[in-house]
This record gives structure tokens, sequence and C-alpha cells, in this order.
């Protein structure tokens, strides 16, 4: 058995009727001159490498009244059968009607007495492609993680010779409720222990922690301006238009923690839209060339010239920037081959307030380098050590209080996640079929209707958007726009 950790965990407890805890990916095999795998064979493949894929034999096991985290355990009854499923569109299925299915399909939660992942085949692509949508629980794997799993399943060759079978490590019995109250007892009796060392920990890395927020430098610049604002907010003096809640908001820069309020920040319902498009690497990256940026800064450039247009034809743009939040790894080189969340988050601006292009892709390249600064100088286990510190059966029903009430009564510090995974640059074959592309599809919660999630393959940008049905009922307008904001900035730098 081995025990999750508390931001594997988080990702149980903010689940409810509205929000998923599983992240996905529709992979696209295109057979060229042959036929498609179909569900044996995929199958067979499954179970060939299924000692590789350790996520997928592992079922939950949880400590009554959430005395302490879940464990997994290997499941001593796991059926393929019900993990990989047949589906299919009208054929030929177009991208809109194959975009539909997936928001369907990933608005449904996982069954927590099997283990946490479902495969979908989808028939009836037009051409004669297969689509294969999987879903696994963000409580099992990281991106990183993901990308493993995904590694373990496909080869450099449509011929190429499978791993070396190895056995299936021996099904556990899963303990009883008894035994697993009796390891929650002994959690809280250790508890103040961990929750010392926790302290003196954190108390070590405080000067740290506070250099790379610039807590000196916020508490000088808050001092210097609060006695005027003190007296303007007791009455003494007259009142100016910078007190107003508003105009503080808009005047957050790099270092403010608010967002402008934009109908990505509410609360989310239970069902999703997703919209995928694909876009050439070699322009990006001559994009990059051409205006001295990095990919990632032309990536998340497209995505704030698509919002900025998006929002704009819309009349619901707001005046300061839209900021985004940016998955980072934290995962030590070795670790490479575990599972689990070893992931923090960047915030950045993405510009949406600037205009001209060029000047917008400059602003965020020295937002996120900024962003990166600071995240590089704080204690790489800070979110890892602040999950495991609280107790587990408080994070559990605060999680979801805590996310439900924020989206109902202020602005989060981010408008949406943004994600660029780097992938490999050459083809890739599963079951001797080549994958032509692989669109993430991430997940959305309470005050983040929307994300947006980028994998780069052989050549492509492969765009991935999910949003919250009801926010942003058409999604395909913004997912347009990003080859339109593609567009904008090769005319800016110049590109025919």
């Amino acid at each position: 058995m081995q025990q999750l950790t508390g931001v594997d965990a988080t990702f149980l407890y903010v689940e409810s009727p509205t929000t998923f805890g599983h992240v996905s990916s529709l992979i696209i095999l295109d057979p060229r001159d042959g036929p498609v795998p179909g569900f044996d064979e995929i199958k067979a493949l499954y179970q060939d490498r299924l000692h590789l894929l350790t996520p997928f034999r592992r079922r939950l096991v949880r400590v009554p009244f959430d005395l302490d985290h879940p464990y997994w355990v290997e499941d001593p009854d796991l059926d393929l059968d019900f993990h990989i499923r047949d589906t299919a569109v009208a054929p030929p299925g177009d991208d809109r009607q194959v975009a539909e299915l997936v928001a369907r399909l990933i608005a449904r939660p996982l069954d927590r007495s099997r283990p946490l992942w479902e495969l979908y085949l989808i028939h009836g692509l037009e051409g004669g492609r297969l689509g294969l949508l999987t879903k696994v629980h963000h409580a099992a794997i990281d991106g990183i993680g993901g990308a493993k799993l995904l590694a373990s399943l496909l080869d450099l060759a449509p011929d190429a010779d499978p791993p070396e079978p190895e056995a299936l490590p021996d099904p556990e019995t899963v303990p009883g409720e008894p035994a697993m109250l009796a390891r929650g007892v002994w959690s809280l009796a250790t508890r103040p222990y961990r929750s010392g060392r926790f302290l003196l920990k954190t108390a070590g890395e405080l000067p740290q922690i506070g250099q790379a927020l610039d807590v000196p430098g916020r508490l000088g610049r808050a001092a210097s301006s609060m006695p005027q604002g003190m007296l303007r907010a007791l009455g003494q003096g007259e009142r100016r238009a910078e007190d107003d809640p508003d105009a503080l908001d808009a005047a957050s820069t790099t270092g403010g923690i608010r967002a402008p309020h934009t109908r990505f920040n509410g609360a989310i319902g239970p069902h999703r839209r997703f919209a995928f498009t694909s876009l050439p690497l070699s322009e990006v990256k001559a994009v990059k060339q051409a205006l001295g940026v990095t990919v990632n800064d032309v990536v998340l450039g497209m995505c704030a010239g698509a919002l900025r247009r998006y929002l704009d034809e819309r009349g619901e743009l707001p005046e300061t920037s839209l900021r985004c939040a940016i998955p980072v790894s934290v995962r030590d080189p070795d670790e490479a081959n575990t599972f689990g969340n070893k992931v923090s988050v960047m915030m950045a601006s993405l510009a949406t307030d600037v205009a001209d292009p060029v000047e917008r892709l400059r602003l965020i390249g020295e937002d996120t380098r900024h962003a990166k600064e600071t995240f590089d100088a704080l204690p790489a286990d800070l979110l890892t050590d602040v999950a495991d510190f609280a107790p587990p059966a408080i994070t559990a029903r605060a999680s979801r209080v805590l996310m439900r009430t924020i989206a109902n009564t202020t602005t989060p510090p981010f408008n949406l996640m943004v994600s660029n995974v780097p992938g490999p640059q050459f083809p890739l074959y599963l079951a001797g079929t080549e994958m032509r592309h692989y669109f993430p599809v991430s997940a959305v919660t309470d005050t983040q209707a929307l994300n947006i999630t980028i994998q780069s393959y052989n050549g492509s940008c492969d765009f991935g958007m999910v949003a919250c049905r009801d926010a942003v009922p058409d999604l395909w307008d913004l997912s347009d726009l990003l080859a339109t904001a593609l567009d904008e900035l090769k005319d800016a730098a110049g590109i025919s």
C-alpha cells in the first residue's frame, strides 16, 4: 500500500457534483494505408504493458472519517473490459462532433471503487481515423506522470518490438475499515510531532520566502502610503478615486494578488465544452526568432491575443490585464520514474490590456521571467508541505466549501490556467498506427471556468480548450481565434 500525499488527495477532496478531479487527453490515430486497431488489439496492448502502468492497476482505500489521506492498493479484481470502452460519432465525424462527445464523456466522474481511469475508443472519424480519449484522476498523476504513462504505450516505429514482459505485483488484500481506522488513529496521534517538524522547517525557510516575495519592499511601500490612505478612509480629507476598490484592483501589477473579473471566474456547472485546434510549430518558432522571445512566450501571446479579441467582441474586455496560472513541475531528477503529483504554479500577466501584439508579447516575456525568478527562489516543496500539514478531515470538507465560497464572493488571483507542454518532434505509434495529434483535455473548477493546455508534437502545437458549458458556450469561437492571433504576430514580425 502507498499513501497519497496531501497534494494528491486534494484532487479528490475538491470533487463535487460540478467539479471533477480527472484530466484527459484525446489522441488521434491515422492508419494511412491500413486499418485502425480495434478493441481487442488495444486491450491486448494494455494487458501486455500493464506492468509499466502502475496507476492503472491501483484503486483507492479510504480511511474512515477522513482521519488520514487515502491509500493506493494493487487492485485484486482489475477488469480491463470495464475500463476500456467502444464508442463512436456518426460518420464521417468532424472535429466538432468529436469535441461534443468528449465534452460529455469528461463530465462524468470516475468510479472510486475501481482504479481511477477510463479509455474510450472513438470510431467514425473522418478519413478512417481513430480517437482515443483517456481519463485519469489527477490524484494519481501530474503532467510528467501522464507523459510517462503515454510513453509506456507508444513506440518509435510501427513494427517496434514490445518491451520485455514482466510479472505484475501480487494483488493486495484490501484492508477492511477496522484496519484503516487504526491507521487513521495512529496518524492523529503522531500529527503533533509532524506538525512541529513542519513549523520548524517553515521557520527556517521564512527568510528565503520573504525575499522571494519581496515582503520588505511591499511592507515599505504600504507603510509609506498608509497615513494618507488611513486618514481618507476615516473621513479625514477628500476621498480620492484611487481609494475605490476597483481602482485598487486596476493598479495591481506583477506583484498584485487579484485579477479582473471575467465570465471565466464564477461558480461552474456540471457540463463542459471542449474545442481543439492544431497550428504549425514552425510558424511559432519563426515568430520566436523574429521577435527574440521564447516559444512559451509566443504560445502565451497567442492565448492572450485570442482572449483579448474574444472578450472585446463581446464588450467584456477588462481595462486591466488578465492573469494566468502556469503549472510548473517540482519533480527531482531521482523522481523521474514515479507517479503522483510534484507540481506547483506560478502566475503571470497576459497583457490583454495592450493593443499592440509586439508590445503585448514583450510584456508577457518580462512578466513570465519575473514570475519564474520568484518561483525559483521559493522552496520547491513548499506547496507539498503545506498540503500535508493540514488535517485531512478538515481539508476534505474545507476544500469544497472554500472553492465555492471564493467563486461567489471574490475575484481569484488569476483568470485561467494555461499550460504549455513540450513534446517529441518525431512520429510515435500506438498498436502499430501513427499518432497524428495529442490534444490535452484538462479540468476546470469553481473560479476557473476555462483551461487552455498546449502539447507540441511532431511539428504541431496541439491546443485543447476545456470550459464550463454555461460560462463559455461558444468555445469554438475562442479556439478559432488562436490562428488569428498567430497571424497577427506573424504580420507584426514581418513573416509572410
